[in-house]
């Protein structure tokens, strides 16, 4: 859930929502600059569903320690791992490239929590969270490679979280190109849906397979518009539509006071615009 304060509401958008969104995007890639993703559909799907285990936890929303919905950035590892399974899950179900994708993300989305707890005089306070988050990684490993043998990818190449270095190969580089441009994508929409921007630049993303790494540059410009620079879209701008639930933005006694809350909302959805 991505938590969004706007006056006196809290405006809730769903993880599958905001993937959903991703994937919109994804579709749109492509221009004279930027390579499409390919194999397309594979890749937009994957991209679409890079959160699609969320909604075991979305539609029974929790709390956090303070009394607000938990929003995504606040997620305890055990309840991330879970989602993270979930997703994957999903997305091999509905085509094995899609699903090395959204293992990919979902690794690296692990090693970014795993640094949270990097401190070495810490680690038996983190024994828990270290734990979980390793057995989860190697699942994820185990998962990759069978994909990777279905797909006809090499398994006996060097990998870091589940990536081959740049120029290790054509079928490689591609890999590398389509997952950065799931992380762009991601980052993009939640750059739209929170709060506060997370993200004023996303780094080493690739034009078109195999080529030298850029950084696009993000700007809010207005409430609920973006500015990319440079431009990988096929259209001069994007308006795109989510849905939301809008809740009093207040502390709640607890989550089933909030769920409450949360399921007598109205579906409401906002548009959303990136620009040049």
């Amino acid at each position: 859930m991505i938590r969004h304060r706007r006056g006196d509401q809290f405006l809730l958008f769903t993880q599958d929502d905001h993937a959903r969104l991703s994937g919109v995007m994804a579709s749109h890639i492509g221009n004279e600059r930027f390579a499409r993703p390919e194999p397309f559909d594979a890749v937009v799907a994957g991209i679409g569903m890079h959160d699609s285990g969320w909604p075991v936890h979305d539609e029974e929303p929790t709390l956090n320690g303070q009394g607000l919905p938990l929003h995504v950035f606040e997620t305890p590892v055990d309840l991330s791992c879970g989602v993270w399974t979930e997703s994957v899950k999903r997305a091999v179900q509905k085509d094995a490239y899609s699903g090395l994708l959204v293992s990919l993300h979902v690794m690296a989305l692990s090693a970014i929590a795993q640094s949270h707890y990097a401190d070495q005089s810490k680690r038996l306070e983190f024994a828990r969270e270290l734990f979980e988050i390793n057995r989860f990684q190697q699942n994820q490993i185990e998962i990759q490679e069978t994909l990777r043998a279905k797909l006809g990818l090499r398994v006996d190449v060097p990998l870091k979280y589940g990536l081959a270095p740049r120029g290790t190969s054509k079928e490689e580089d591609l890999l590398l190109f389509n997952y950065q441009l799931l992380k762009a994508t991601d980052r993009i929409s939640l750059c739209l849906l929170c709060e506060s921007q997370p993200f004023n630049s996303i780094d080493n993303i690739y034009p078109r397979p195999g080529a030298e790494a850029i950084e696009l540059q993000l700007e809010c410009v207005a409430e609920w518009t973006l500015r990319i620079k440079p431009w990988l879209f096929d259209v001069d701008q994007l308006e795109m539509q989510i849905p939301f639930r809008a809740i009093p933005a207040q502390t709640y006694a607890s989550e089933a006071d909030y769920q409450t809350h949360y399921r007598a909302a109205k579906l409401e959805s906002i548009s959303l615009w990136v620009v040049r």
